[in-house]
Parts: C-alpha cells; sequence; structure tokens
C-alpha cells in the first residue's frame, strides 16, 4: 500500500517540535512481502554493504560473520566504505562510554582512535562522510542533543558542534550525498537534519505518529537507503520505507520478531537488502526488494582549502561583516586585514590572523581601503566603514609605516538604512559609495579641510531593491554593486558620468542569491570579479571587463591538517594580488566566515591563498572569455 507523504516535508522547523496538519493518516495493513531468516548469529546491532555484515553480538563483540574481530562490550555501530577499499567502523565502547573507531581491511580489525567520554550517556550514533570524504560522527546524548565530532586517521577527534536532539533520541542515520542527518523521536515521529556542519540547525518533520501521520505508534530504527529512508516501528512491527523522487511511502508488516528495533540496509543496484533486528534474543529478519537508485544530483564544485584564519569576534551570532586588505608597500608580509564587527567596531588582523588592535567605534558593517591621501599636510592611508549607528561614514587614518589605524570621525549621509561601502579614487579625488536598504547608492567626494575630511555627497545611483557588496576598480572607471536578490550591475564610477547600469550577472543555478560580498583581483591580463554567492556557500569569478565572461566557482572546505573549519555563509570579501609572501605570493583572498566551526565560535574571517584558487579553477591555463 501506499501513500504520498511529500506534503510532509515542507514541514520546516526551527530547533522546535510541534503537530503538524499534513501528515496523511496510517496505513491500514503492510504490503505483501517475502521475510527471510538469514543465517547468521543473533547481532545486537548491524551494519550491511553488500556481501559484507558487520555485528555487535548479544555479547558485545564486534564480528565478521561468525569471526571474532574485536572483544568488548560494544552497542550500536555503523561504517563507512573508503576510497581504498577499507571500511571505517564506529561503535560505543560502553564500558567506558567512549565512541571508537576501528579500520576493517583484509578481514582485520585496528583500532584508530577514541572520542573522550562525554558527560552523558551516548545514546546512539551515525557516521557522515562529507563532500571532502571527510568522516564526521554523531553523538546523541540522552538528555536530548548531538556532539558532531570529526574523525581523522592520524590526529585527534576534534568537536565541530553541538546540535539540539529529542530527548532519548536513540537511533540516527546520514544520506551523505544529500548531507541529511535522520533521527527518529520514539513518541513524535522522524526528523531530518543538516548533517554539513557549515548549515544551519534547521530540522524538518517528515513523519508522525498516528494519527497525524504514518507511524502507529513508535518510530525506532533508521537505515539510509537509494533516494530515502527506511524506518522501523518496533511495537507496531512495521517497516516503512520512503522514496522521495515521488513522494511515496510503503509500509510493510515485520513477522515473527517481537520488537524489531535495529534495522541495516544495503543495496547492490538493482536489489535493496534491508535487516530487521530484534531488541531481544529472538532473531533478525532479511528483505530483498527491488530497488532502482534514484538519480540525484549533487551541486558539487572545486574546493579550495583556508591557509590561516583570524581570531573571533567578541561575541556569537551575526557580527563580522566584511574585510578588507591594507598592503603596507614598504613590508608587505606586515600588512593587515581589517575587519567590520557590526555589533562592536573595527579589528585589525596581522597575516597571521593575529588581532593587533581594536577600535571600539560601534555597529560597522563595510569597510574599504585607499592609499596616500593628504591630510594637514601629512600622507595618510585612509580606511572608510559605514557605522549604522548613526547612517554615517566613519573614517580612519591608517600609519603607513605601522599600519596602526586612528578614529579620524564621521560624516553623517542622507541614508535611513545604511549597509553596505566601497571606494573609488581617480584624477579628482577620494571618493565613496554607501548603500542603502532601499536601493539608493550615494557617492561622496572624501576632501581634507584642515586637519579632518569632510565629505560632499555629488551623485545618487539606484537600483531597485537591496544592494550591499560593492567595489570599484580604478584603472577601468568602473562600479560594481550587487543588488543581493538580482544581481551584479556595473555603473560608470566618475562623478560626471551618467547613473546608467549595466548587468554584468544575475542570480542563477551557478550564482545563489543573496549576493554578498565583491573584490576585484588584477595581475596581468588577470582581471577577475570575485563574488559571494551566499545562498550555497560558494564564490563565482567572472572577468571584471566587457563581456563579463564566466570563469568558474569554488567552495571553501575544510583544512584538518589546520583546525581549519570551512566557509559558509559568506557576507564580506576582498582579495589582493600583491605579493604578500608566504603562501600569498600570488595574493590573497579574505573572506568572512557566517558559521565558525572545529569547535563552534563566534564568526572570524578566513584566508585562502590565490594559488589555490588559480590551480582550482585553472585560470592561469583559460583563454581570453573563457565560458
Amino acid at each position: 500500500m501506499e501513500k504520498t507523504f511529500g506534503m510532509m516535508m515542507v514541514v520546516a522547523l526551527m530547533l522546535t517540535a510541534c503537530e503538524s496538519d499534513t501528515a496523511t493518516a496510517p496505513a491500514d495493513a503492510g504490503d505483501e512481502a517475502n521475510w527471510q531468516t538469514p543465517a547468521m548469529p543473533q547481532p545486537q546491532t548491524l551494519w550491511a554493504e553488500g556481501d559484507t555484515r558487520i555485528a555487535v553480538s548479544l555479547d558485545g563483540d564486534l564480528l565478521l560473520g561468525d569471526q571474532v574481530l574485536q572483544q568488548g562490550n560494544f552497542e550500536t555501530l555503523d561504517g563507512r566504505r573508503q576510497d581504498d577499499g577499507s571500511v571505517r567502523l564506529v561503535s560505543v565502547d560502553r564500558s567506558r562510554n567512549e565512541a571508537v573507531l576501528f579500520a576493517l581491511q583484509d578481514n582485520g580489525l585496528t583500532e584508530l582512535q577514541r572520542i573522550p567520554a562525554p558527560a552523558y550517556q551516548i545514546n546512539g550514533l551515525c557516521l557522515y562522510r562529507d563532500s571532502q570524504s571527510l568522516l564526521s560522527v554523531f553523538l546523541l546524548d540522552e538528555r536530548g542533543g548531538a556532539d558532531q565530532w570529526l574523525l581523522d586517521d592520524g590526529r585527534q577527534p576534534r568537536k565541530l558542534r553541538h546540535l539540539v536532539m529529542p530527548p532519548d533520541a536513540e537511533f540516527c542515520a546520514v544520506d551523505d550525498a544529500r548531507a541529511a542527518l535522520y533521527v527518529s523521536e520514539e513518541t513524535v515521529g522522524l526528523w531530518r537534519y543538516q548533517a554539513d556542519p557549515e548549515q544551519d540547525p534547521e530540522r524538518e518533520l517528515l513523519d508522525l505518529l498516528a494519527p497525524r501521520g504514518n507511524i502507529r505508534e513508535s518510530a525506532s530504527g533508521l537505515a539510509v537507503i537509494p533516494g530515502g529512508v527506511a524506518l522501523l516501528d518496533k511495537e507496531a512491527g512495521d517497516l516503512h520505507l520512503y522514496r522521495f523522487a515521488d513522494d511515496r511511502h510503503h509500509r510493510y508488516a515485520v513477522p515473527e520478531l517481537d520488537e524489531p528495533e535495529r534495522l541495516a540496509a544495503s543495496h547492490d543496484g538493482e536489489t535493496l537488502n534491508l535487516f530487521a533486528v530484534d531488541d531481544g534474543d529472538h532473531g533478525v529478519r532479511r528483505l530483498d526488494l527491488a530497488w532502482q537508485a534514484d538519480p540525484f544530483v549533487t551541486d558539487t564544485m572545486t574546493m579550495v582549502e583556508p591557509s590561516a584564519q583570524t581570531d573571533t569576534v567578541a561575541l556569537f551570532g551575526d557580527a563580522a561583516d566584511d574585510p578588507a586588505i591594507w598592503l603596507n608597500r614598504q613590508n608587505p608580509s606586515a600588512s593587515r586585514i581589517l575587519g567590520t564587527d557590526k555589533k562592536a567596531g573595527l579589528h585589525v588582523y596581522g597575516l597571521d590572523g593575529k588581532e593587533t588592535q581594536f577600535l571600539a567605534a560601534g555597529r560597522l558593517n563595510n569597510v574599504d581601503v585607499r592609499y596616500d591621501v593628504d591630510v594637514a599636510g601629512r600622507r595618510h592611508d585612509i580606511a572608510v566603514a559605514t557605522n549604522r549607528d548613526h547612517n554615517s561614514l566613519h573614517l580612519f587614518l591608517i600609519d603607513p609605516l605601522t599600519g596602526a589605524l586612528e578614529d579620524a570621525g564621521q560624516i553623517a549621509t542622507g541614508l535611513e538604512e545604511i549597509y553596505g561601502l566601497c571606494l573609488y579614487q581617480d584624477e579628482q579625488g577620494l571618493y565613496a559609495f554607501p548603500n542603502g536598504k532601499s536601493g539608493v547608492i550615494e557617492q561622496w567626494l572624501l576632501q581634507a579641510e584642515g586637519n579632518t575630511l569632510q565629505g560632499r555627497m555629488v551623485r545618487k545611483l539606484k537600483v531597485a531593491s537591496q544592494p550591499e557588496g560593492c567595489v570599484a576598480d580604478d584603472d577601468s572607471g568602473r562600479l560594481f554593486v550587487g543588488e543581493e536578490d538580482k544581481a551584479v550591475w556595473v555603473f560608470p564610477a566618475a562623478a560626471d558620468q551618467p547613473a546608467d547600469a549595466q548587468q554584468v550577472v544575475a542570480i542563477s543555478e551557478r550564482l545563489h542569491a543573496d549576493i554578498e560580498g565583491l573584490a576585484l583581483y588584477r595581475k596581468g591580463g588577470q582581471h577577475f570579479l570575485v563574488i559571494s554567492s551566499q545562498g550555497n556557500n560558494s564564490f563565482v569569478l567572472v572577468d571584471a571587463e566587457p563581456p563579463y565572461s564566466w570563469r568558474g566557482r569554488f567552495r571553501i572546505g575544510m583544512n584538518v591538517a589546520q583546525g581549519i573549519d570551512g566557509v559558509s555563509e559568506t557576507d564580506g570579501l576582498e582579495v589582493t594580488s600583491a605579493n604578500l609572501g608566504g603562501p600569498y605570493t600570488e595574493g590573497l583572498l579574505v573572506v568572512q566566515d557566517g558559521r565558525n566551526r572545529l569547535p563552534q565560535a563566534p564568526q572570524n574571517f578566513k584566508l585562502v591563498p590565490w594559488t589555490a584558487i588559480d590551480h582550482a579553477l585553472q585560470l592561469s591555463e583559460q583563454g581570453s572569455g573563457h565560458e
């Protein structure tokens, strides 16, 4: 019997359990099925892939068929096949309340590492293998919650983040391709979370207990199946299969088992093998079904790794926003990264990521830098930021030798909700382009008067909806503006030019809203516009010259060796092509990281060598106008 469950999948709940009116009524009877009794020792739990069957015996030993791989007091189990053909297994050593990672190769088991015993009893676990082929494990806390730990054969496990979970949750499973974490809540139903630590901790309710859903009595064991997920109802003796491609639900009665609580699944391309394991010692049953894998295309793209990260801002939440790079022309390796803090002010970092200075200037949003400006007879470098406390331009003087910043006051603008900003410098002078949430972009001429810089608005531009990121090219006289949910536009930057805009690149399958940070990379014949594609945690490159040809896109993944997490939900970014020494001989990309993991911490900024991007996208090998 089939029932549609697709409507239930759209119930998105932010860490809050609630009832849903969209679940369908439970089925009256299970589908016909030919269950078998496999010839194997009675397992406590089981992991299966192809012909490989790994079990935890009732005595707590790890078994491969009849062979004892490891004696002990183990409970629960999950595994993943590696690229070299070996298997990684994780189980809980109940005598020490520790999760243990093993390698299985040539029928031999090697212990690789242990996660220190947490302050709670581990109720269950499941593995996740991400797009970088990195393994992490979710440990379920009986009190309600889950810790996600990064596993690595050669290093100590490291905690990635903590998730809020239902109390007493015992069963979970991860679909690696979809990065979906499934958790059953016995008295409520089936939940889906984001397994990727760089995603928000949202959850969806996929099915409910009767009378609002298909699950008759209890939500128990889980297994990922091609194109969906399987769930056991131990009290009712039911097996539920959920297929996502056609939003169909199947229910099968499990025979001869008192409480079929634990579930394992394997698939050989045409046949799905399902193993239901009784909670006591009443055996295991196997169901073989014809089951074609549903096509699922993941949004895979080139991955680069950060080489360093800055110290964090002080407070959790949406705080860090936009970076700028100040180039020390006398000593490039002593250059500085300026990072705005929307809750506090302006942070200054060295290229090692360590904070060198903090200016408590208020809620600063975007910042940009220009060089060699005469103020009161002295040459200064200039940083300008948008101050959301006063809807003003906040000015800072930078010592050209040391990089030390000092507050140089504010200039009130006509914007009601000031937001983004970029600077532009030509033979007429230094200009600031602040923008507001209404779509208005003001152009201000900044001039020295006595000991201070003063401003005069000289022009207004407009986009239809909210902009933020912008960057001006001093050499070509172009101003690029990101309209967050529409497109990137280019205007003439000079104050005496018309305010006409041309579209550079629009939101599409390759560029996801919100469009956030914009920056320019220029070196030799390479002249690129770098764009933060916030909606899918990626970065897009197009030529910064007409016809603005596509150059590629990439994500910033985890650097396990350096203990640096990946990058997600980036607001601002900046890039330079200057030789800063060390790994940055071809330049540096700095990006804001919206979710700071490994472990969870307030936001910060990540540093990526341009050579990594050049190599990943083969930029040096591309010809002009590459698509």
